[in-house]
């Protein structure tokens, strides 16, 4: 067995999704890690659970270098299908939510189970990590203490489930990531705030044939008065998903337990008229739902929480993956610049807390009315009782598209989100993507890509320059401003900066009469300036954060601003 290291920066407890992105973005940018899961690794690389991830989600996993081997392993969905009665229905469905998905390059749904992200996941993190996750350990306790000799700040103590061997591990922070039953969220005292409902549903994955039409589309809707909506998902490989509720009267049949020949019959009886042969089932479940959030995602300053450790609720708009890939990059540039020095300990970190707090709430409010709907009942507010719960899940789904695809998560006012009138993009909302160029290369890149040239972890600072020759003069003056100290005791290796101009020229000389203002690209249509509201005359210096938030904007005599809004949560 490999030596469990006596001191790391971070220990992160699960190696599920969330843990797992935790700890390779921290390795990314620098910062030791230890993964622990106390399941051994053949429980823990079960076939089935989250499957579906959005184009936001996708976004933030480029950040982490990983959505390329993503899509060469899963199914790629753009499209979907609601029957009723055997009849395709085109006036409900997901197909408001494929319509919605503008502004973003990756356009499109991704298929993939658990059991193979998370390989992406953990062999991109075993490249990085010094130490291999350690499967079978798990936290059974921890102090949080000062001890002479080190800046450590929390004593955790390991427990191997089949040995029962200790090991005592000195950390600064103390992750948990380790799911619904967060050993890490019990130990810190933290609490959940929600209801456990009465609703129970069924997922059942496997090689399956089957008489519906459009079959591989990616997703598809069956609308039955006995199982609720029923759940039809073309997944990676050979396989598709199954998924059914099971209302009061099949819960009362099944009082005392079903099994895989019931679960599976019950899914054929669902998919009527269509026919269902069930040819091998590769996973299977039958879960209660859970709608709960910690009452707090930090604890004494070292503890954090994130993914279901930190909020629970059904997958009936498969939130569950996507709402821990947010987490996860919300947190990680967060922790390791302050890790790093950077930041004040008591601004940028805790915004973490707050950010996803709300925006688990929000998940939470969504989800009760989206998971009543689907097992046929009417959730609150949402007419009579009499009503049709196909129609009211329309009007869910309709009414909350853009939150559910990740574009639409927004945070609010606060150090690192800052309300600027340069620009129409909204204060904390996710940063427009656009298509650029670098100087000579006909090949055009994203904004979203260029912001990591130098890196994770790092703010991009955008100058847009707009028309050269209205606005040189202007550049150049902020230029010499930026290289005399005017972003003040700002960190400069924290900043990735870029010029932006609309059109084309040589090189920055040829536009400027001197160099850009760190790396130079060309907006050739101007539609990236379009997408950021910014007048070709002006020009503005845009702020996005390390996760691809839009943070601040000034115009380009206003670098004071900037300097202003950094040194507001910088060291």
């Amino acid at each position: 067995m490999h030596p469990i290291p006596e001191q790391i920066d971070v220990l992160v407890c699960g190696a599920g999704p969330a843990g797992l992105l935790t700890a390779l973005g921290l390795e990314q940018q620098g910062i030791n890690t230890l993964v622990i899961d106390k399941r051994a690794r053949d429980e823990q690389e079960a076939t089935g659970r989250a499957t579906t991830l959005f184009p936001r989600s996708l976004e933030l996993l480029d950040q982490l270098g990983l959505t390329d081997d993503i899509t060469q392993e899963c199914f790629i969905a753009r499209s979907d299908a609601t029957f009723n009665n055997g009849v395709r229905s085109t006036e409900r469905g997901w197909h408001e939510v494929f319509a919605s998905m503008r502004g973003t390059y990756h356009d499109y749904c991704v298929n993939i189970r658990q059991r193979y992200s998370e390989e992406i996941f953990g062999a991109k993190y075993a490249t990085l990590s010094s130490t291999p996750i350690l499967y079978g350990w798990g936290l059974v306790g921890f102090e949080l203490e000062k001890l002479e000799g080190d800046d450590d700040n929390i004593t955790a103590i390991l427990a191997n489930s089949s040995s029962g061997q200790e090991a005592r591990v000195r950390c600064k922070y103390l992750v948990g990531a380790d799911g619904g039953n967060s050993t890490v969220r019990r130990l810190a005292g933290i609490t959940m705030e929600g209801d456990e409902t009465t609703m129970k549903w069924i997922r059942l994955d496997g090689k399956f044939e089957t008489d519906l039409p459009d079959a591989n589309l990616g997703f598809a809707a069956i609308e039955t008065k006995t199982h609720g909506n029923v759940l039809w998902v073309r997944l990676d490989k050979d396989a598709h998903r199954v998924g059914i509720s099971l209302p009061a009267k099949l819960q009362e049949k099944y009082r005392a337990g079903i099994t895989q020949e019931q679960a599976v019959a019950e899914a054929v009886q669902a998919m009527q008229p269509f026919k269902l042969d069930v040819q091998r089932v590769d996973w299977w479940t039958l879960y209660s739902i859970k709608q709960k959030v910690a009452v707090t995602l930090q604890q004494n300053d070292f503890i954090l929480l994130v993914g279901d450790a930190a909020h629970t609720h059904s997958s009936g708009f498969a939130q569950g993956m996507n709402t821990a890939i947010h987490d996860a990059t919300n947190l990680i540039w967060k922790l390791s610049g302050t890790l790093k020095g950077w930041y004040s300990p008591s601004t940028v970190l805790p915004s973490y807390a707050t950010e996803r707090h709300a925006a688990a709430r929000k998940l939470i409010s969504i989800d009760v009315a989206a998971s009543a709907a689907i097992s046929g009942a009417i959730p609150d507010g949402y007419g009579p009782a009499d009503s049709d719960p196909d129609d009211v899940l329309a009007r869910v789904v309709a009414d909350n598209t853009n939150f559910t695809l990740g574009a639409g998560v927004q945070y609010g006012p606060s150090c690192i989100n800052r309300l600027a009138n340069t620009t129409s993009v909204s204060l904390g909302n996710r940063a427009p993507d656009a298509l650029v160029r670098r100087p000579g290369i006909r090949l055009p890149r994203r904004l979203q890509e260029i912001a990591l040239v130098n890196g994770p972890g790092k703010w991009f600072v955008l100058v847009f320059g707009g028309w050269h020759l209205a606005t040189r003069d202007r550049v150049n003056a902020l230029r010499e401003e930026i290289n005399t100290g005017g972003l003040g005791k700002t960190p400069r290796e924290m900043l990735n900066m870029a010029t932006l101009f609309v059109g084309v020229a040589a090189n920055a000389w040829d536009a400027l009469g001197g160099p850009a203002i760190g790396r130079l690209y060309f907006d050739h249509d101007g539609d990236a300036h379009s997408k950021y509201c910014i007048s070709l005359d002006d020009g503005a210096i845009v702020v996005i954060r390390p996760d691809g938030v839009f943070g601040f904007a000034a115009r380009l005599h206003e670098l004071a601003k900037v300097k202003d809004y950094f040194e507001g949560f910088c060291l």
